[in-house]
């Protein structure tokens, strides 16, 4: 169970990735509801992958 969550993790941190370059792109099209959207996917992307890739302690 946990390889299966540490590729979905990896999986959020690629879509992340995505996410925040078509954000980019976006706002070098003034198109700026969309490109918010897509930073904010992308930043809740990237915290949702490093919260479940952080190590968790024992106890």
């Amino acid at each position: 169970m946990s390889r299966a969550i540490d590729a979905f993790a990896v999986l959020l941190l690629f879509a992340a990735a995505a996410a925040f370059g078509f954000g980019v792109f976006a706002l070098g099209q003034r198109d700026d509801f969309k490109a918010v959207y897509l930073l904010v996917i992308g930043g809740l992307s990237l915290r949702a992958s490093t919260e479940l890739l952080r190590p968790r302690g024992g106890g």
